[in-house]
């Protein structure tokens, strides 16, 4: 195996400093007086003799590995997806790289990865939590790992956390029905709905419709047989103690399975069951029909997160554990339009 290339080969190879070197490469050159025909070389001899700095040792240097971990429950599904997108350039503008990492929902498997990246040594976690309790991660955050929630919390004063405001949009979406004079709603949750983001938005939803005295009935479904589990109840709506004229899926997975099965069943939304949805997904915008969703602010709560993040791996005090809620769009579209039409 062939040396590796070090800084001291580069300086030898232009006939200058080692420190000299290391300045331009670090961006410093400016700073330092070194001149644009030196940096030029330095950097000619750089692409010649194919050198790669040595990340190990910088990260020794400076205390940084300049990395931070992004966990999420599932990378495939195209929130989380858009999510990780947006992040991961945050972060590249700021010079850290991200490892992205999917728990299924499982909260061992989400504290094995944890253990793993702290292990690694990131300078930073940002987490959407599958777990009912802090006290796990808030020991995490009191031993020193820079750590914000994203998506979902754990309470207020326990951990930073950045989110959508989840339970207003519930209730942007059961407003909407009421007037366009829908009043036996089906609310179809998921078998985590202990997840904030996911109790959230029930209650706000349930509290309009109990507050126009009218019934809602709730089921659950699997994190992992979404689509067998919609598409059992949905054959079997007689078993409910009413006939749902509408119908609202917690997230765009629900949403997409809803409408596998609907179509199946030849029901026609929205003149035999209405329907929206929390997750706006971009093929919501031109299917026909085209479906009601709210739109969650995914760039606004990556900004947040990232920056709180930062002031945290900075070693900045950062003193409010309040959640941070940002407000939602909805966009009413065609699956609920006036019931009467």
């Amino acid at each position: 195996m062939a040396n590796r290339v070090t800084l001291n080969h580069i300086a030898q190879h232009v006939g200058v400093s080692k420190t000299l070197v290391s300045l331009v490469l670090n961006g410093k050159a400016q700073q330092y007086g070194i001149s644009k025909q030196t940096c030029d070389k330095v950097l000619a001899a750089v692409k010649e003799l194919n050198y790669r700095p040595n990340k190990t040792a910088r990260s020794l240097r400076i205390g940084k590995t300049e990395t931070v971990g992004l966990i999420v429950s599932d990378i495939a599904n195209a929130f989380y997806a858009q999510m990780a997108r947006m992040f991961e350039d945050l972060a590249s503008a700021q010079g850290y790289s991200v490892i992205i990492c999917s728990t299924d929902e499982e909260v061992e498997k989400e504290q094995r990865l944890i253990t793993m990246l702290r292990n690694r040594q990131v300078d930073g976690l940002v987490v959407s939590t599958s777990q009912r309790e802090p006290e796990w991660l808030k020991a995490v955050y009191e031993s020193g790992t820079p750590l914000v929630l994203i998506d979902r919390h754990l309470g207020s004063d326990t951990l930073p956390a950045v989110v959508a405001d989840n339970r207003s949009g519930g209730a942007m979406l059961a407003h909407h029905l009421v007037e366009q004079g829908y009043n036996r709603p089906l609310v179809l949750g998921l078998s985590t709905n202990h997840i904030s983001s996911v109790a959230e938005r029930i209650d706000g939803f349930m509290d309009v419709f109990k507050e126009h005295g009218l019934p809602c009935a709730v089921r659950e479904v699997g994190f992992n047989t979404v689509q067998a589990d919609v598409d059992e109840l949905l054959v079997n709506l007689k078993a409910l103690p009413f006939k749902p004229d509408c119908l609202f899926a917690v997230n765009n997975n629900i949403a997409t399975a809803v409408l596998h099965s609907l179509a199946a069943s030849n029901v026609k939304i929205p003149s035999d069951m209405a329907m929206v949805c929390f997750d706006d997904l971009p093929y919501f915008s031109f299917i026909s029909p085209t479906i009601t969703a709210i739109e969650q602010p995914i760039a606004q709560m990556c900004s947040r997160a990232f920056e709180v993040l930062s002031q945290l791996m900075d070693g900045e005090s950062y003193l409010s554990h309040e959640v941070i809620r940002l407000p939602v769009k909805l966009n009413v579209r065609q699956s609920s339009q006036n019931k009467s039409k």
